[in-house]
Formats: C-alpha cells, structure tokens, sequence
C-alpha cells in the first residue's frame, strides 16, 4: 500500500461527522491535493444507505460552507433492495428482476403439490393439508432460504451434499423437495427471461468491482460505513482497497482486537457469526489484512467503546471480565457511563410513554433525538405518545401495508365482505375518512349516523346489502314497529342511493351479488374499488397514504393467476394480510429533524445528541435466531450457509454503534402482550460487566421517567361525584309514562328524567350478541303469534304449529346459528309446558288477546297523566271477567314488592282494561292476575298469582292506582322535589340501569356506603 487505506471510526465518536472531517483535513486521502473548487467532486465516496448518504452530504455542507462542488457520493444499498442503482445496468445479464410475490407463488404451487402428493402417500412432512395462508407463508420462507443461497454465494447443488441417510424420515423428504424446488425455481426464470433480485445485486457488484480500475483511475475512492456482511460487497470493498488512491472505513471496528482474537473469529469451526466484528473480520481477511493495519479516525476507542467491546466479546473471554474492568481508570469508567441510562417498564405502553417523555426532555434542552426501534408496532406507539407534546414525526422505517391507511382502508372493505356487511363491519368501512362514494365526506359521516340509528341497531338476520335496504324501506314505511329513529321518506331514499352505489363499487369481485374470493381477481378490482370509494384523486391527493403501494402491489398480485384458488374467505384475507406485511409504506417526507423514529437499519451511521434505543428485549433485539422450517442449522453450517446466528452479530454490531451517542437511554418491558419478557442479551451482558452496583445507578438516571408516567394522567385530586338530583320545572316533566315506566319513576326517578327531560335514550351496541332480554321478546313473538293467528291450544299439532312459528321468528338468529338452534331446542320444552297449561284452563275462555296496545287518561292534581303499554296476554272469560297474565323470562316479583306496591305492571294493566282502554277488548275486571316464569332451566314454566294479601284483588288495583296518583303528584307536578338517582333500588340487582353511567353511581354509592 502506497498510504494508509484502512480506517476505523470509534463507536463514541459521531461517525459521519468524524468522516466529513477526515476527508476534509486530508487524513483520508494524503496524496490527494485539496486546492481549489473542484478538488472534491473528483472523490467518490460510497456509504450503505441512502439515509447515511443525505446525512453525509449535509456533514459536508456545513464543513466547506457551500463554496465547493461535493463528491459522488453513492449507496450501497444495504437492507434495502431499492437502494442498489448505484451501477450503470449495460453489461449485467439480464435486469427484468421477479417480484419477491410472483416467487412466492410460483413456489407456492410447488409446495401445494408436494403436500399433495405426500398427503396421497401417508409420506411424513404435513400432518393435515395446509391452507393458502399456510403454503405462502412457506413459500416466503423458501424464497428467504433461495436468497440466502443467492447473497451467500453457495450454489443450490450443495443441497446434495447433505447425507440423507443420516438424518429424520421428514428431513429426508424435505431435501428431496428442496431438490427439485432449487432447480425447478432457476429453470422457470430463464423461461421467463427473469433474475432473482439477489442475483442481479450480485452480478452488479462483481461487474463494479471488475470495472473499478477503469472507471476511477487514480481518482479518489472511499467506502464508509459498511461492514462487509456479505461475499459480494467485501470483494467489491477489496477492488475499492486495491486502487492507488482509495480508504476504507469500517464502523465501530475494534482496533484493540489482537490477530490471535481475529484469527479465532474467522475460522469457520468457532462459529463466532453471533459476534459484532465477525463481519469486519471476513472483510479484513479478503482484504488481505489483521487488526494491527486499520487506524482510528478521530480518536481511539474510549472507555465507553473499550466497556461495550468487552461486552459483547465470545463467550470464552468473559472470563476475563473482571480484569478487563479493572483495566479501565475508575474516573474514566464513571465518564463512559455518566451519560448512559436504562429503563425497564411495565409494558410496551409504560415504555412508549417514558420514551415519549425523554424526547421531549431533550427536545426542551434544544437536544435532537433519534429513536432506535426494530419493533414497528413500539415505534407507532411512542409517534402517538409523542402527539399529546405537540411533537408529530414519522416512523422513517415505515410500517407495513396492511396496516397503512390504504391497507387499513382495503382489509376494512375485505372485513365487511367477508361478514356480508353485518351492521359492525359496515359502520367501521364507512367510518373511514377515504370512503366518499361520490360524496363528500362530510355527506358520507351523516348518512352513516343515520344508517347507524335508524336501521341496523338490533337488526338481526341482515341478508347483506339487499336485506339492509329492504330495512331501510321498512323503517320509512311503518312496517318495522320498534325503531330507534323513524326515517323520512327523502332520508331513506338517500340511505338506499347510499348502499346502491355501495353495491355498484364491490360488482368487480362479485358474481350474481356473492363474493368471488380468489386473490387474484380481487387484486384486479383494487383500481376500480379505489376509484368508485375514495375517488378518482385518491392517488394524486395524497389523502390516502400507501395508495400507490397498494396499487403496485394489487398489479404485481393480478398477474399471479397461476396460483389464486378460490377458497374460504379467512384463508383469503390472512393470505393477503401477509402477502402485504413485507410491503413498507414510507412516510412522503420528514416532518421534523429534532426527533426522528428509526429502524436499526436506517439508524446505521447517525448520529443525535439522544439516542433511544427501545425494545432492547430479548426476542426483539435480537430477533430469534431461527433456521427456518427447510433447513436445520447443522445443515446450514454443512454447506457453508451462515447459521441463524449470525443476525444477531448484526444486531449487536447496531446496538454497539448506537452506544456510542452522547447521551444514551436503553429501555425495555417487563411485559409484551400477556406475557412475560426478558430484557436483551446485550442489556444482561453489560450489566453482568458492569456489576450490580453500577447496573442499578444506570436505573437509577431513569427513575424519574416511570414517576412522570404515572403522573402524567393522574388526577390532582379525586373527587367523587355525589348522588345526582335534579330539580327540572315540573311543566317539563312527564305526563305521559309507559306501565314499565311507572316502577321506574318509583325506584329510580333520576332515570325518568335522563329519558324524558333530557330525551335521551340507550342505543343497544351495535352488532350486539343476542341477549337475555332479545330471548324474551323471540318467545314473547312467538306465543302473542300463536294467538293472534286463533290457533287452537287443544289442537293435536299446537306443539308442533308453535314451532313453526318459532323456527320463522328465531329465523332472526340465523346469524348465530349455533345460538338460535340451542335457543330452539330450549323453547321446545317450554312449548309443551304452555300448551298443557291452556290446556287445562281452556273450558273457562272466551277470548284470547295477546300483546295488545292500551292507554288510559285520568286526572292527578288537575293535570291528566297518561299511561300505555302492551299486555301480553288478556283472557276473557266465561264469567265475563279477565285473567291478565305476564310472561316473565327473567326473575318474578317479590310477594314483599307486589304488597308494597312496587310491581305495577299488571294493577295498571288490569286499571286501563277497567277502563275499556285496550282496543278491541270489551271493558272487565279483572278475576287473576298472573305471573308465568318461561325459562330455559330445568323448570321451564312457573305459574305465580298476584299477591294481595287479607285485600280482594279489586282493591290492590285501586290502592295502585291511588298510590301511583301520590307519588305523581310528588314527583311529577312539583317544582322543588329533585329527581334523585336510586331511591328504592332492588334488592340483588344483577343487572346495570340504563343510566347508571350517567349519574356515576358506583362513585356516589363507594361515597355513602353499601346500604346505599
């Protein structure tokens, strides 16, 4: 060598800012005149990302001030496939380069035949035939494993190598299949005149390095910032070596390494991959050169570097830790730590939180952040933490596909196709702020609301699109009784415009109205689905972002109709869930340059005052090393395949140069999910170097990020709301109550008001399970039905009449099938108990009548007061009285309640027939009033008479009437008695009131005591 080629750049010094100031001060480059304007621009400089490469130009810029011309400076393209256009493509065999999709197929029509096959010959290999999802999943595997042969230049024949005979019968059968796959897959490329991305990097990389010499000359060339991790790149970092006028500058290289130590490192029986300087280590083998030949730029290793070196060294040397500790100066090891702090938090929540608060710490002290997270979903999470300081930034690693808003927006639309468009699946789809359907989006938010309110809350058996417009045509029409909003006529003509042109968007993947769920077809819909959604400018207007990654991807995925059977829909959907998840959306720009989210790739090279390094758990960072489904690790290592291992030196290496920042804070969770997590390797590592007394104070420089996040929401102090009592103008409340309500207004006045003076009313959870209450109201329909049709009790076939019935009314259920069918089987015995019960009592009736409507008028405090409601059941009979009976599916009233009167359900139903008020029923006493228990339990049918006590049955109805009078005119009429919340609860309620949130009533009742 004609000068020193070989340098190092400290893991505690900033690395891009050390290399800008080499080249600038002519330590990189001796020989090189640095005269005049243009003496940069003749220097070339490669560096690994394009992230390293805008940061090196901005380091350069501020060291020269503009006022010359800066060099070529190219990337290397490493961990990004769309970062390697550095070479001219004239000369390389071919460069219509297969899509990693097209090859999943391709492979996954080989797999699906070989489970086929081995599935006909009872062969090991699957234990049950595997789904879409399950056979791409595979193949991705297998094309990852293709690439590794490719990057790793190991030819597919090696595979032969491998001695079955030595290994597992379902070894032996996947060898026969990679076999066949490895050179099936090659055969089918040049078929199709395609190469292999891998391949075409490869061939890029040896025609530069062959081309080098003839490109460059004497002129200048520098490669910075790679570690060599792969053959083509170190031979291309060795043709860079050669030349007269060349560097190279390895990052975090340890200089201190002696040749013994680098000489253990690349010999191939010590499998040392998973350490940080294997790779450096093989460079430096092509390369022709040991340790003793690199020199450090800047300065030489510090303590820190010499800590975190010690480290992360071979198992072997960790013997030696308490020596090298004492080798490090006591101040000086209290300097490299002075700055490095650790967290350990709850869970991933906690942790985004206290990161979130550590950036805007620094951000305050005018310090720049960058955020280190390989763990995608930690990274969304603090962006999101970070909002409630006003810091709003971008995840520049990107997030996946699926969980972009275009992919959001596209698996929302698959989700409601899947389900037919059940009511939850259809708001959540139209909910999203890029569907307009030809409206604009504040047109599309109304109509929702409204489809919400008046159509699909409780709707049951929905058969799709067309059975939501025939309840929208319902609702308007009066056919549909209970509603909770009664539509205009105008307003469900909009509705149903709405769900035609919802319709007419999804008509590219239906046939005759069912969905067609083959992947491909879908694919080819996707442009038309976004133009008849979102628009035609959904692309152009940037308002659906990863719009333009979908449409890519939906083109790529068209194409591969060689491998699209139709199948179940889930199948469909988890296939093409992960068919998206190796896609990545990238934010369009940086928002902001003070804090900045990272991946470990993206971060290689930068630098920030701050430097989080999040989600250090094991697990995370590391990944787990795993061979894979095809290939053991002992067969890896067999035929020169580097083992899983090895993705852990590279993640070691991250971590080792991300330790060298200023300021540093690790953190992890105790807790991922539901489950336990253990802190990094590396994490235990350094603490098992450092001891446990330096360990703690590094959690000690924390401490106060995990007091901040729980205080951050925490209230000053905790006030309990005290028992609501509202006093409204008694010409404001009602005069008008439903029989139920009347108990209410009793026990719970609070509630009358919520409902009648601030008319508000409980929406039942859209898409709710079928419930107690909806049981009651099916066997309710089903007997009021019975009647209503004069269907005969003593009938030979009532029993089987009556189910009839009910298989029509429990046909709501079809949806929960499993529950209608149970429900069916239950009311069957109910039905022969209720049968023989009219039975018996069939001699002594004249007239049945079921589920009537009655209301009365009468005066209280010379104002009139209104009540209504439905009787189940009025049975006239001989004697010209009536017997009125309550078909209770859940719990009977009390003898105590009847006597005390708190059950006025039936006195007040028996009142208003006393008053001729229920039409088409002659005016009666009544003789009985009854309770019948209809249950799903082992008593399916309980008979229980109204309680009167030492009174006539007459006379309980008046005294109810009375005592309702007196508490309306309390309750009702006055101005100054408060509407108070509970005042005669029941006594075991298990049940929740409707407004029981509204008046807080688990805060005032912990306030006053459980007698409350």
């Amino acid at each position: 060598m004609h000068h020193q080629k070989l340098f190092s750049i400290a893991p505690d010094a900033p690395f891009l800012p050390t290399l800008a100031r080499s080249l600038m001060d002519g330590t990189l480059l001796p020989d090189w005149s640095r005269e005049g304007a243009f003496w940069l621009s003749d220097i070339t400089i490669y560096v690994p990302t394009k992230r390293a490469r805008l940061a090196l130009i901005d380091q350069l810029l501020a060291l020269n001030g503009g006022t010359q011309l800066l060099p070529n400076i190219f990337t290397l393209g490493e961990g990004d496939d769309a970062e390697n256009a550095f070479f001219t493509d004239p000369d390389v065999d071919s460069f219509d380069v297969t899509s990693k999709l097209y090859r999943t197929t391709i492979l996954g029509q080989l797999i699906k035949k070989w489970a086929e096959i081995t599935g006909q010959n009872q062969q090991p290999g699957f234990s049950s035939p595997p789904s879409t999802t399950e056979i791409l999943a595979m193949a991705q595997s297998l094309g990852s494993l293709i690439d590794d042969f490719l990057t790793e230049e190991v030819g597919f024949e090696r595979i032969k190598d491998l001695v079955p005979e030595e290994l597992a019968q379902n070894w032996q059968e996947t060898l026969k299949f990679l076999d066949i796959a490895f050179s099936a897959w090659p055969d089918h490329l040049r078929e199709i005149g395609q190469i292999d991305a891998a391949l075409l990097r490869r061939q890029r990389f040896d025609f530069a390095s062959k081309s080098l010499s003839l490109r460059y000359g004497n002129r200048p060339v520098i490669a910075a910032g790679s570690t060599g991790s792969v053959p083509a790149t170190r031979r291309f970092l060795k043709s860079i070596s050669d030349l007269p006028n060349a560097a190279i500058v390895l990052p975090g290289f340890d200089v201190s390494m002696s040749p013994n130590e680098h000489a253990h490192l690349i010999e191939d029986k010590n499998q040392c991959h998973a350490h940080p300087q294997f790779g450096m280590a093989k460079l430096l083998r092509e390369i022709g050169e040991g340790p003793q030949a690199v020199q450090s730029l800047g300065h030489a290793n510090g303590a820190r570097a010499s800590i975190l070196n010690a480290t992360l060294a071979r198992i072997e040397q960790t013997a030696y830790w308490h020596d090298q500790r004492a080798q490090i100066e006591t101040k000086a090891l209290s300097d490299a730590l002075e700055n490095v702090s650790i967290m350990a938090l709850d869970n991933l929540d906690h942790e985004a939180r206290a990161i979130a608060l550590a950036a805007r710490e620094a951000v305050e002290t005018g310090q720049n952040v960058g955020i280190i997270s390989p763990d995608r979903d930690l990274a969304r999470r603090i962006k999101v933490e970070l909002e409630r300081f006003d810091i709003v930034i971008d995840d520049s690693a990107g997030m996946p596909l699926s969980q972009s808003p275009a992919g959001r927006w596209f698996r929302q639309l698959l989700a409601a196709l899947q389900s037919n468009f059940k009511p939850v699946d259809l708001v959540a789809f139209l909910a999203n702020r890029s569907v307009r359907l030809g409206r604009e989006r504040a047109e599309i938010s109304k109509l929702r609301e409204l489809l919400d309110l008046s159509t699909l809350r409780g709707a049951r058996g929905i058969n799709g699109l067309v059975g939501i417009k025939k309840l929208i045509a319902d609702n308007a029409s009066g056919e549909t009784k209970r509603v909770s909003k009664r539509l205009t006529q105008e307003e469900a003509l909009d509705l149903i415009a709405l769900i035609d042109d919802l319709q007419t968007a999804v008509e590219p993947i239906c046939t005759d109205g069912e969905t067609v769920w083959n992947m491909a077809r879908i694919a080819r819909a996707i442009p038309n689905l976004i133009a008849k959604i979102c628009g035609q400018d959904a692309a152009q207007s940037g308002m659906l972002q990863g719009v333009d990654e979908l449409l890519k991807w939906a083109e790529d995925l068209a194409r591969c109709t060689h491998f699209s059977p139709n199948a179940r829909p889930d199948d469909v959907i988890a296939s093409i869930n992960l068919l998206m998840q190796n896609i990545s959306v990238r934010p369009p720009e940086t928002t902001r340059q003070d804090v900045q989210i990272w991946g470990r790739i993206e971060a290689r090279l930068l630098h920030a005052d701050l430097m989080i390094l999040a989600g250090l758990n094991e697990g995370v960072w590391p990944e787990i090393a795993e061979p894979g489904p095809w290939l053991s690790r002992g067969m890896k290592l067999a035929i020169k395949l580097d083992p899983p291992e090895r993705k852990i030196g590279l993640a070691a290496h991250d971590f080792l140069m991300a330790m060298g920042a200023p300021k540093v804070l690790i953190s992890y969770a105790k807790r991922r999910g539901t489950s336990p997590s253990d802190p990094s390797r590396f994490i235990q590592r350094l603490e098992a170097f450092l001891g446990e007394k330096r360990s703690k104070a590094l959690y000690r420089k924390s401490a106060h990020f995990k007091t901040l996040i729980t205080q951050i929401d925490a209230a000053e102090t905790v006030r309990l709301s005290p028992r609501p009592a509202p006093t409204p103008p008694a010409n404001i409340r009602p005069r008008r109550l439903s029989i139920t309500e009347i108990e209410t207004l009793v026990r719970d006045p609070y509630a009358i008001y919520i409902r009648h003076v601030l008319g508000l009313r409980k929406l039942r959870a859209l898409g709710a399970a079928p419930d107690t209450a909806e049981r009651g109201n099916l066997i309710h329909e089903v007997l009021a039905t019975f009647v209503q049709k004069e269907l005969d009790f003593s009938a030979p076939d009532a029993h089987q009449q009556l189910m009839d019935i009910a298989l029509g009314v429990y046909a709501k259920l079809d949806d929960v099938a499993d529950r209608r069918d149970i429900w069916l089987k239950r009311f069957s015995a109910i039905a022969h108990t209720v049968i023989a019960f009219e039975r018996n009592r069939h001699v002594n009736i004249i007239q049945r009548n079921a589920e009537i409507r009655g209301s009365m008028t009468l005066p209280v405090a010379n104002e009139n007061v209104t009540i209504y409601g439905d009787a189940d059941r009025i049975d006239i009979l001989k004697s010209g009285a009536a017997e009125l009976i309550d078909f209770k599916t859940g719990s009977i009233p009390t003898n105590k309640d009847m006597q005390n009167f708190m059950s006025p359900q039936l006195p007040m139903e028996a009142m208003i027939l006393r008053h001729a008020g229920f039409g088409g029923v002659p005016q009666a006493d009544s003789d009985a009033l009854t309770y019948i228990k209809l249950s799903h339990g082992p008593n399916p049918f309980e008979v229980t008479n109204f309680a009167t006590g030492k009174q006539s049955l007459d006379a309980v109805i008046d005294d109810y009437w009375q005592h309702f009078s007196a508490y309306a005119q309390i309750m009702l009429m006055q101005d100054h008695i408060a509407m108070a919340a509970q005042l005669m609860p029941k006594e075991n309620q298990q049940f929740a009131g409707d407004y029981d949130h509204f008046a807080r009533q688990k805060e005032w009742m912990i306030d006053q005591g459980d007698d409350e």
